[in-house]
């Protein structure tokens, strides 16, 4: 009986991780409240505290899980990709109409940054070290040459193109406006990345 309570304890943590971390992505740390999270996930309101000591405690824990979503997503897509095409294939991806549109399966960074820059250190440390992932993947994507730490500057800056190109395009009322953005923002972000070391 107590495996089937760690188990069904462990599938219950889970569903909790996965609704909140599509809510705090499509409506923001602030408007997700306890109740309504914990009734998206088909439990009670008290059986959160089962599971976490309190919301920073969950908002720290949803927001790993969702950058570690979004880099299996990005590794997956890019598993077969010659690597001569990752860049390019990796940026459409995250410069893509969609991605744009459905900010509850995005990057958690697009969606939540001020938000989280707001957090507390606990927030912001869990943030920056599961995003690195994401980072040495750019930086994997990247053309030949480089030191590690040139490398990873690129990556960075690349990284950052993406997402204020995309931040910029979700703000942007026009749809034809917004699509440009896109656009331009590809472009730049390649150009960023091509140069030589």
């Amino acid at each position: 009986m107590a495996r089937y309570d760690d188990v069904h304890k462990e599938a219950s943590r889970q569903e909790i991780l996965d609704r909140a971390a599509e809510r705090l992505r499509r409506d923001g740390i602030a408007a997700v409240g306890l109740r309504g999270l914990m009734a998206d996930a088909g439990l009670t309101h008290g059986a959160f505290y089962a599971h976490f000591d309190s919301k920073a405690d969950l908002v720290t824990e949803a927001v790993d899980h969702a950058v570690g979503q979004t880099f299996a997503y990005f590794e997956h897509e890019l598993a077969e990709v010659p690597q001569d095409r990752k860049m390019d294939r990796l940026v459409e991806i995250y410069l893509h109409p969609r991605h744009r549109e459905e900010m509850s399966i995005g990057c958690v960074a697009s969606a939540l940054a001020p938000e989280i820059a707001r957090g507390d250190k606990a927030l912001r440390q869990r943030f920056s070290d599961r995003n690195a992932n994401f980072l040495g993947l750019i930086a994997d994507c990247l053309p030949a040459g480089g030191t590690a730490a040139q490398r990873a500057d690129r990556a960075t800056t690349v990284f950052a193109a993406m997402l204020g190109t995309l931040q910029l395009a979700r703000a942007e009322a026009d749809q034809a406006r917004a699509e440009a953005l896109l656009k331009a923002g590809l472009a730049a972000a390649l150009l960023i990345a091509r140069q030589p070391f």
